[in-house]
């Protein structure tokens, strides 16, 4: 929860704030967060660091608290909601596009508009349009009167006495802008009518001469479109979790039209869930087929009784819960009415007390439910207790050290760039090296290891 706010928290402050004391407290205590963020899951990796199945196990055990007799063959009067990990996959959604934001933004922001530009500031600076009476050492991008530039402006303060016969006090400034100029032209300028002494700053966009005034690292609506495709990717991310998340649910009663089936767990595996094959040969049948047919990562259970395999998917490396589950009996319960896009909302509930939260694919739900065969449902047992199996619970302490290094990197190349208010090309370079430290550690641990099946 504290790291994806930290990452708000900082975009927001370097997309919308000046410079000033609100803005650097923002940020230093955001990155403060992050810090200790990362060094917690630093300490846990070192000191109680394990591998996937180890912390799987643990999780089982903790989870469980035997039910003996004939309750394990009764459903739980009451199913657990999940709402650690839904934050955590609130968290994981908020915070990807909100770094990937911040890192861009670092990257291509000017946070340094001078010494000048802040002296004006402070001195209260206005900003109105004079014109250009000298240009110097111009440079230009492209050709014609529309060209980029980059030249040394000079123009003509008004006097501070305010006499309309009074000269001019003349100011240089450099300026890039968006077309050639010429003397005689107008700029955009920022000065401060009492004490011309000081200077001026200028460009040929008023949003730029006010946000060097300001000190914002970024133009007003250069942010406002940031943040609006920053808001709109998280905002989709979420709302397709929340349609679709087959693991988010809320604390519930079960019943006697839940369906409840006697399974063993017999390993992790794939599941090809497709739509039952059309009559018709033509090609639009056979593309739409093709659409929505998926491929899951599962638990593979053993219905008793039968001949039966049933998927059982949900937000868990299935091959490491396959390897730890194997073997174990239980039961796999769903409400025919709880069905979520192509997903039938299901709980494998163990022996031993624990309650797996998952889905079913909703064809092999309903022929499952159909199908004549023992143990087809079964009664609420008042006295059966479960607890909820969360075996995402210690994530910190299966951090990969590359991973880790890699987020370290990151962490070190933002700082720098939060730090050194310079303006230039390195800071492409290190937004560039940030946000490819955990992509290239990711790329190690694949290459030096095989990859767990999420």
């Amino acid at each position: 929860m504290a790291a994806p706010l930290a990452l708000v928290a900082v975009t927001a402050a370097w997309l919308f704030l000046g410079a000033g004391g609100v803005r650097t407290v923002v940020v230093w205590l955001a990155f403060g967060v992050l810090a200790l963020c990362l060094g917690a899951v630093g300490v846990s990796v070192f000191r109680a660091g394990a591998a996937r199945d180890r912390s799987y196990a643990r999780a089982v055990r903790a989870a469980s608290s035997a039910s003996a007799g004939e309750r394990s063959a009764a459903l739980p009067a009451r199913l657990h909601g999940t709402p650690w990990p839904s934050v955590r996959a609130v968290g994981l959604l908020v915070g990807l596009p909100t770094l990937v934001c911040l890192w861009i933004v670092l990257a291509v922001v000017e946070p340094d508009s001078g010494s000048r530009a802040a002296a004006l500031r402070e001195a209260g600076a206005v900003t109105g349009k004079l014109r250009i009476a000298a240009i110097e050492h111009e440079v230009t991008e492209g050709r014609g009167r529309r060209a980029h530039a980059t030249a040394d402006y000079t123009v003509l303060l008004p006097p501070a006495d305010g006499r309309q016969g009074g000269r001019g006090v003349p100011a240089s400034f450099t300026a890039d802008t968006e077309r050639r100029q010429e003397v005689g032209g107008e700029l955009y300028v920022g000065y401060v009518p009492a004490h011309p002494e000081l200077g001026a700053v200028g460009d040929d966009q008023r949003a730029e001469v006010e946000r060097k005034l300001s000190g914002r690292a970024v133009e007003a609506s250069t942010s406002w479109v940031a943040a609006g495709f920053w808001i709109l990717v998280t905002l989709a991310l979420c709302a397709g979790w929340w349609r679709e998340g087959v693991t988010r649910r809320g604390a519930r009663s079960t019943g006697e039209d839940w369906v409840a089936l006697r399974v063993r767990v017999t390993g992790g595996g794939k599941h090809t869930d497709a739509p039952p094959p059309s009559e018709g040969t033509d090609q639009a049948a056979a593309r739409e087929r093709r659409e929505n047919t998926r491929q899951l990562k599962c638990l593979l259970l053993a219905v008793d009784g039968t001949d039966r395999t049933v998927p059982f998917h949900g937000e868990l490396s299935s091959t490491v819960a396959g390897t730890v589950l194997a073997g174990v009996s239980g039961l796999l319960m769903w409400h025919p009415q709880r069905r979520r896009g192509k997903d039938m909302l299901a709980e494998l509930i163990g022996d031993d007390g624990w309650q797996l939260p998952g889905a079913v694919p909703a064809r092999v739900a309903q022929d499952m439910a159909a199908a004549p065969g023992p143990d087809r449902g079964a009664l609420p047992g008042a006295g059966r207790q479960v607890r909820l199996l969360d075996l995402g619970a210690a994530w910190s302490a299966t951090v990969p050290k590359p991973m880790l290094a890699g987020l370290v990197c990151s962490l070190l190349s933002m700082g720098a760039l939060l730090a050194v208010p310079d303006n230039g090309a390195w800071r492409l370079w290190a937004g560039a090296a940030g946000l490819l430290a955990p992509l290239a550690a990711l790329l190690v641990r694949a290459l030096g290891a095989a990859p767990d099946s999420e």
